[in-house]
């Protein structure tokens, strides 16, 4: 029975962890001279965006901007509202719903025999179950504000799920955005 409930607690331990972690990915255009660039602002803010807003829940947007503006501003990035600034950035959640398996076999037996003979008698018992939850991916994008091109992607697959309270939202996004950043501009400013 001991056995049986430290399966069940790693179980649940390993797929809380699984569930709270997060894949970033990046991809840029090698032509571009990011050196070059070295004021932003936000896509929606730009006359490039034609009417496109983010979309996204308030207290999201707040929580990325918040991040987004911070780590930008460290790199020696400033953020230009009232002229042309060298980029735009600008991002957005996906989610999708996701399933997962989880099996539990159990079983016994007993038996009896003498000398070199014996008899067996054994069970096996199994119960599976489907468990639903929602993944969420912040992609954040950087496009050339001159070619309205895109110049530059992050993405952090799974940041935006399990986050069960405002504090975790606050720290898991924190973390995404700036694991994300970390890559741009591409080799320089690390």
């Amino acid at each position: 029975m001991n056995r049986l409930k430290l399966a069940v607690m790693a179980l649940g331990l390993a797929l809380s962890t699984a569930c709270s972690s997060y894949t970033v990915k990046t991809d840029y255009d090698p032509t571009i001279t990011y050196s070059s660039y070295r004021t932003f602002d936000w896509y929606a803010a730009s006359k490039k965006a034609k009417g496109k807003g983010s979309g996204t829940d308030p207290l999201l947007d707040k929580r990325v901007r918040v991040v987004v503006q911070t780590v930008l501003e460290g790199k020696g990035f400033k953020q230009e509202t009232l002229g042309e600034p060298d980029f735009l950035v600008t991002y957005y959640p996906i989610f999708h719903n996701r399933k997962y398996r989880t099996t539990t076999s159990f079983g016994g037996g007993y038996g009896w025999g003498r000398r070199h003979w014996g008899y067996g008698v054994g069970t096996r018992f199994s119960s599976s179950q489907v468990h639903q939850y929602r993944e969420g991916t912040i992609v954040l994008e950087i496009v050339d504000s001159r070619s309205n091109q895109l110049v530059w992607q992050g993405a952090a697959e799974g940041a935006l799920t399990d986050l069960s309270n405002p504090e975790d939202a606050q720290e898991q996004i924190n973390k995404a955005v700036r694991d994300m950043l970390a890559n741009f501009p591409p080799g320089l400013r690390k």
